[in-house]
């Protein structure tokens, strides 16, 4: 029934072979990564996948107004962009949206493989900037140059990071176990959201023609409370 509600509104129903010339998008370059939501042709490309994005934004902006710190706010920044970014995308399919996606996810891992360095090789908080603000720029340069590797680059990126952060929490020991503690469960919900990313973007658990609740929406409002409390680990970390 949703379905049909949506393709009736995007006119999207058997409207003839010059459909794709009518389409609010179709004049823009598509993106590189198609999840299991199928692609309709209205303002809203992908429903679900859309308005779901408006969880990092509404925690982003929770975030950022008890920010107290470069690392709370650098965190709380990352959120919001990954919420406009993942609305940009997922609202157009078009590249121009990945992009925009794709730099907020960057902002991300960055910070948090830059934050683990920090850590561990007693950075500055000047230098932790630079590496952080160095690992988004140089990303997004690979990503406008070598479009299909963005979802590779933040996973490597992102792997770093957290193993060394657990490398570090094994190397602290009990001392720092109520922190840590904080940094796991987030880590937890991380692990759920992509298992269930993964049998989105692979089609293991895929209804194309579901635009109400789907995995990935789910992957997103997973992920924006893992971000959340990984802000409040490092908030106790590093300031």
């Amino acid at each position: 029934m949703w379905s049909f509600v949506c393709d009736a509104l995007a006119h999207t129903i058997d409207v003839g072979p010059d459909v794709a010339a009518v389409c609010p998008w179709s004049d823009w370059d598509p993106g590189t990564v198609q999840f299991c939501e199928r692609r309709l042709c209205a303002t809203i490309v992908e429903p679900s996948n859309a308005w779901s994005s408006l969880a990092y934004v509404i925690l982003g902006v929770i975030m950022m107004v008890k920010a107290r710190s470069p690392v709370a706010i650098a965190i709380a920044a990352a959120q919001l962009m990954i919420g406009v970014g993942s609305f940009f995308f997922h609202g157009t399919g078009t590249f121009a949206g990945e992009v925009v996606d794709q730099i907020g996810m960057f902002m991300l891992s960055s910070l948090i493989l830059a934050a683990s360095l920090a850590q561990h090789l007693g950075w500055s908080g000047r230098r932790t900037v630079v590496v952080y603000a160095a690992g988004v720029a140089v990303s997004t340069a690979i990503l406008l140059v070598f479009r299909p590797v963005g979802i590779p680059l933040f996973a490597v990126q992102l792997a770093a990071g957290l193993a060394l952060q657990l490398w570090l929490w094994r190397k602290a020991g009990a001392k720092d176990a109520p922190v840590f503690r904080v940094f796991l469960s987030g880590l937890g919900i991380f692990l759920v959201s992509f298992s269930i990313w993964i049998t989105d973007i692979t089609g293991l658990v895929c209804d194309p023609d579901n635009h109400l609740v789907t995995g990935h929406a789910v992957w997103h409002v997973l992920n924006a409370i893992c971000i959340w409390r990984l802000s409040i680990f490092y908030r106790a970390r590093i300031g």
